[in-house]
């Protein structure tokens, strides 16, 4: 079924400040810091707080320190123009003199303006603080909850991403523990609770959570995936839950709906049934969770115990906090594993278990939200969802037809208007993950399309500024590339002929590497002197060393000169040549990418040859050291000699006298080596031509010229 066309928005290209280019600040700064100020002043006339200002009109005595540098007092321009500079010196790859910060709309400056509002409603009474707290966090779920289709749930709102699944955990165990607040880690000691996680996940986040509550790694219980290849398998989950009810207690289950890098996710009905039966909190996370608000669905749903949003990737806009919606859970009773339960521990574990989450500081947080909900407008930021679904099955529809592997499923956004809403977004994906791998690949492609595609990865974030590619390790499919326009910049559709030409030209590159990669590696048998080399890490045709006849013996030194000076040679011809290490450590010339029209006999007849002229060259370069250090000895035993007669005259000064009387000495300018022979020869006939050169110049100087002539 096609996308519906739509009058408000006809392509992906939304922004939330795209209605009036003029509203885009392109400066540093984006002129926040006129914004700031006018915020601070209004709401400071509004509070009553004369006798503090006057506390702090007060002048503080400066207390100087001889240890420790203490910087001098700068006005706001200079102290912006100071943060401009470090952003400049703390990113090497910038290369212009403006700091490399995008331009902010309306919706984005008043997302950052509420943090400074925030900071400033600190100075409100701690109860005023609460209570305008929480009217802004009950805003907040309620418009958060309509959006996506949420029901009976509380909300907490948290910068940190995991942070409100920690709170969550932490609140299960002061409900499954009720003397957790007493005993702490003492209290499930002798029954450790178990948190339930598919090993496809990412490992991160329940180390994460097992270090913020201090609980051993034990309690992570890993489920299998399901044959299908996609969520966990729900059979080893009730087996697990089945064993762990005898010594353990099930705790916690992290379910997952689109979650990266593949997009997968469990049947949520069948989940959620399953954690039921079982007394599990489940947990839900993954970008298929904003599915609704892209979709026209009506109804509501209320299926997990507790779930995570991510509004401020989804929306486009830096600074929103993550919305964590829970249940609270029901009162816990007496069984078979907790005989010592009574009303009165029950409530007050159930206090200690909202600690936290219905602090005044943490309604506060949701004023960015507040704030840049009321600024867009809830249609804009639902066009804005919709469009990143749009964008993921148009950049999915172009992959499928090409010669790459797809491994998400398609992404939701289209769905017929009387299907379930949980079903619906149990089945979608919100990211495109593909990879390059041989034709009927059902398993995980050989190790050697992993370096294939990451050099393609590599290749398309370089080159192709119009999307943002990923490149993932998984386990099951080895190195996948991902998609995910609800985590960044948008495939738009005016440049999607673009990218496919890119993306295009890669593929030819990446089949006729493949394809020549076997005739190479026989070819390269035929020639004694060149041998294959494994180099690791590495996408191209291959590694070869060049070992001409005679070398097999020869010095790894030795070897590795000539291979590199082999390389530098290659160079100088076609830039695909570079020079590499091989397993065994030692130096090698790699082959790279390929295009079909490469002939391979033509490429190793030219190694072949560079590497004679090489040879060659370093055998004139080794019989030259040879010829240098002839003359050197000889030099040197002349030099002896001269001495030793020097020494003798020395003795026999009276001997020396007369003869320098009777045969005055000859000067003797020195010797010279000669390199085509490597023999050492006087310099005389030098030295008699210096001299001739010498007694003409005066002549030349005092004969009479054309120019020196007066008439």
């Amino acid at each position: 079924m096609g996308d519906a066309p739509t009058s408000e928005m006809d392509s992906n290209k939304v922004s939330l400040g795209s209605e009036n280019p003029s509203d885009v600040d392109r400066r540093p700064f984006g002129g926040l810091e006129f914004q700031v100020s006018e915020v601070v002043e209004r709401l400071e006339a509004g509070v009553n707080a004369q006798d503090a200002m006057e506390e702090e009109k007060k002048p503080e005595e400066r207390k100087i320190s001889t240890g420790f540098f203490e910087p001098e007092k700068m006005d706001m321009d200079e102290i912006l123009k100071v943060l401009e500079q470090l952003v400049l010196q703390t990113d090497p790859s910038c290369e212009s003199l403006e700091p490399p910060l995008l331009p902010t709309d309306s919706v984005t400056r008043a997302a950052i303006l509420s943090h400074s509002i925030s900071a400033l409603f600190s100075r409100l009474e701690r109860s005023h603080a609460a209570r305008l707290g929480t009217h802004i966090a009950t805003e907040t779920t309620r418009w958060m909850a309509h959006l996506f289709r949420l029901s009976d749930y509380d909300a907490f709102y948290h910068q940190e991403q995991l942070e409100g699944l920690v709170r969550v955990t932490r609140m299960l165990l002061h409900h499954k523990y009720p003397r957790y607040l007493e005993d702490g880690a003492l209290a499930f000691s002798n029954r450790l609770p178990s948190i339930y996680s598919c090993v496809a996940s990412p490992l991160g986040v329940v180390q994460h959570l097992c270090r913020q509550l201090g609980l051993p790694l034990a309690c992570v219980r890993p489920v299998p995936v399901d044959s299908s290849g996609k969520g966990m398998d729900l059979n080893a989950l009730d087996r697990l839950c089945e064993e762990d009810s005898a010594g353990r207690t099930p705790l916690l289950v992290l379910g997952e709906a689109g979650e990266p890098p593949l997009g997968g996710g469990s049947p949520l009905k069948a989940l959620a049934e399953l954690c039921g039966r079982r007394g599990v909190h489940l947990h839900v996370r993954g970008h298929a969770l904003a599915l609704p608000a892209a979709g026209g669905f009506e109804q509501t749903y209320s299926i997990a115990d507790s779930l995570t949003l991510q509004p401020g990737p989804w929306f486009g806009i830096p600074g929103l906090p993550t919305v964590t919606f829970y249940k609270i859970p029901e009162p816990l009773t007496a069984n078979d594993h907790s005989k010592v339960v009574n009303s009165a521990s029950s409530r007050e574990g159930a206090l200690a278990a909202l600690g936290g989450l219905t602090a005044g500081a943490a309604r506060l947080a949701a004023l960015p939200l507040w704030t840049a909900t009321r600024a867009a407008g809830a249609k804009r930021l639902a066009r804005r969802i919709d469009a990143a679904f749009r964008s993921a099955r148009t950049a999915r529809a172009l992959i499928a037809s090409t010669e790459l592997r797809l491994l998400s499923d398609r992404p939701g956004g289209d769905e017929p208007p009387n299907m379930d809403i949980v079903d619906a977004i149990s089945e979608s994906s919100a990211c495109v993950s593909f990879q390059f791998a041989p034709a009927g690949c059902a398993d995980r492609p050989p190790p050697y399309y992993d370096k294939l595609n990451s050099w393609l990865g590599q290749v398309l974030q370089r080159e192709a500024d119009m999307i943002n590619i990923e490149i993932c390790e998984t386990e099951s499919y080895g190195v996948v590339l991902r998609y995910c326009p609800l985590e960044g910049i948008f495939l738009e559709e005016d440049r999607l002929s673009e990218w496919a030409a890119v993306l295009d030209a890669q593929l030819h590159v990446l089949t006729a590497t493949v394809a020549l990669r076997e005739p190479f590696q026989k070819t390269l048998q035929t020639h004694p002197c060149l041998r294959l080399v494994h180099v690791p890490g590495w996408a191209g045709l291959g590694g070869v060393r060049y070992v001409p006849p005679g070398w097999e013996n020869a010095p790894l030194e030795e070897l590795n000169s000539l291979n590199r000076q082999l390389v530098e040679t290659l160079r100088a011809t076609d830039g695909a040549f570079s020079c590499g290490d091989g397993e065994d450590g030692m130096a090698c010339v790699r082959f790279g990418m390929v295009t079909a029209d490469t002939d391979v006999d033509e490429l190793l007849d030219l190694v072949l040859s560079a590497g004679k002229d090489v040879e060659e060259n370093s055998k004139a370069l080794t019989d030259m050291t040879e010829v240098l250090k002839k003359g050197i000895s000889a030099a040197q035993e002349e030099l002896n000699r001269s001495a030793w007669q020097e020494g003798l005259l020395r003795r026999v000064p009276v001997v020396g006298r007369v003869v320098s009387w009777w045969a005055p000495p000859q000067p003797c300018p020195g010797r010279r080596l000669l390199l085509t022979h490597g023999t050492l020869q006087a310099t005389d006939d030098i030295y008699r031509f210096v001299q001739k050169k010498d007694k003409e110049e005066p002549a030349r100087a005092h004969s009479p010229t054309r120019q020196n002539t007066v008439p």
